[in-house]
């Protein structure tokens, strides 16, 4: 049943949306340059690594400070979050799911794992484009330890508490 509802609204969302994805596309490679698409490893279910896939919002250069910096088109695609248009593919790759907790890079989950009781328990279920901590508040980067901690604290809730209609 969920994945019918994944592959359903994923195709709907890659249908409807790919007039944009194509705009950005073109976009990122006219001002930016190559590549279009960021690929990077992340840490999915029960442990397994997957390649997310997001619209490249990062410069290509290093500055000075050893910096990447986001660009202004990266700057709108994030505030937006078309830059994570590409990972209803990652859906359709049976890597994700579309409501769950989000993936985290490799070493944020070793780091997090040690620091965050209850932290691994992310890793019983397919990750999320999006859920319940980022709805409630807890998306983008986490600065602070009490930031990753609320939102395993809504990621563990979502899963012990998971419905339909949820």
């Amino acid at each position: 049943m969920i994945r019918v509802f994944d592959v359903s609204i994923s195709i709907l969302i890659l249908v409807i949306f790919s007039p944009i994805m194509v705009l950005i596309s073109l976009l990122i490679l006219v001002i930016d340059g190559r590549p279009v698409v960021y690929k990077q490893f992340r840490v999915g279910y029960m442990g397994r690594q997957f390649i997310i896939f997001k619209f490249r919002t990062m410069s290509n250069v290093i500055f000075k400070d050893g910096n990447l910096r986001l660009t202004p088109l990266g700057k709108i695609l994030r505030k937006t979050s078309l830059d994570e248009l590409p990972q209803f593919i990652n859906v359709l790759n049976k890597d994700m799911s579309i409501v769950g907790p989000r993936p985290h890079m490799l070493l944020h989950t070793v780091e997090y794992s040690e620091l965050i009781n209850k932290y691994m328990v992310r890793q019983l279920v397919k990750p999320g484009i999006t859920g319940v901590a980022q709805v409630r508040g807890y998306r983008g980067e986490t600065k602070e330890l009490e930031d990753m901690e609320g939102r395993v604290r809504l990621d563990v809730w979502y899963i012990e508490n998971w419905s339909l209609s949820l």
